[in-house]
């Protein structure tokens, strides 16, 4: 039986030898196909060879094997527009690549939009995998910690983080909720439903959540992101009394039109409450937690 392989762990792995070769004006974005063509077939003897771009109907990115070799090879739409989208699709089938290739059977993995931003906690447990495996890899905690600090949540901030990482907005925020110790959600709708929210572990344990797994989660009819009010100041904050979004409590609602999916993007900031200080667990062991123990 294959043992099983971590996401964070294998990120990590490729993360530490970037880290240690790479200028640090050099160092991001991360340049996936680099490390797929160049850095696999000093890993293991059925290395990616191919990074290419194609024409698909259904799916943005897949991951193949040659039938005539042990080799693999990436594919990805060329009708993807957004840059940040093609990067974190070339690093979400190398996370295929890394974690389940010996797994995948003769067709490999055909992964579509759904599969890189659906967050749903019963989704496919390999293209959570994969998405955990790509944001770990082209955000490392370590430095986006960096980035983020204490500061407080704005889009601003997120959209430095992706300029930065070269990712989508929406891929940046979802990386900020692992790491925030505020009680927040992102929430991604459209015509007044929600395709998928995710809260921060602090939000989520306090019991503010939106079950989209069960089915459909209609947006409030008093919010900015039901309006599709996309102005300055719903882009910066707007607070609502209880009844809006929550019936007990206030919320500062951002929210903003996501070009690269055509859909709209929400955050939702809560007040802090007592007794949840501090997260009980780092999201992740990085780079920068090896180093501190000497390894």
């Amino acid at each position: 039986m294959t043992k099983k392989k971590r996401p964070h762990k294998e990120a990590n792995r490729i993360t530490h030898i970037l880290n240690l070769t790479l200028p640090s004006e050099n160092r991001y974005p991360v340049d996936i196909e680099m490390i797929a063509l160049d850095l696999t077939p000093d890993f293991n003897d059925d290395p990616i060879t191919k990074v290419h771009p194609d024409t698909f109907n259904k799916f943005e990115g897949a991951l193949i094997k040659d039938p005539a070799s042990s080799n693999w090879g990436i594919l990805y739409n060329t009708n993807i527009q957004h840059p940040g989208r093609v990067r974190f699709t070339l690093a979400h089938e190398l996370g295929h690549y890394m974690l389940h290739r010996q797994d995948a059977g003769i067709d490999g993995f055909e992964c579509g939009t759904s599969d890189m931003i659906r967050y749903d906690s019963d989704y496919k447990e390999q293209e959570e995998e994969a998405n955990a495996f790509a944001a770990c890899l082209l955000m490392p905690a370590h430095d986006f910690r960096d980035q983020t600090g204490n500061e407080r949540f704005s889009f601003d901030l997120l959209g430095h983080c992706a300029d930065r990482y070269g990712v989508s907005l929406t891929s940046a925020v979802l990386r900020w909720l692992e790491f925030t110790p505020k009680r927040a959600i992102a929430v991604f709708s459209e015509e007044g439903g929600m395709h998928w929210a995710k809260s921060s572990t602090k939000a989520f344990k306090t019991g503010k959540y939106f079950a989209t797994r069960r089915g459909y989660n209609e947006v409030p009819t008093a919010s900015m992101a039901a309006r599709q009010t996309f102005s300055f100041e719903a882009r910066n904050g707007v607070r609502h009394g209880p009844g809006v979004w929550f019936d007990d409590e206030e919320v500062v609602e951002h929210t903003i039109y996501s070009e690269e999916y055509e859909k709209t993007l929400t955050v939702l900031l809560l007040d802090d409450i007592g007794g949840y200080d501090r997260l009980d667990e780092e999201p992740e062991e990085d780079v920068a937690d090896w180093f501190s123990r000497g390894l």
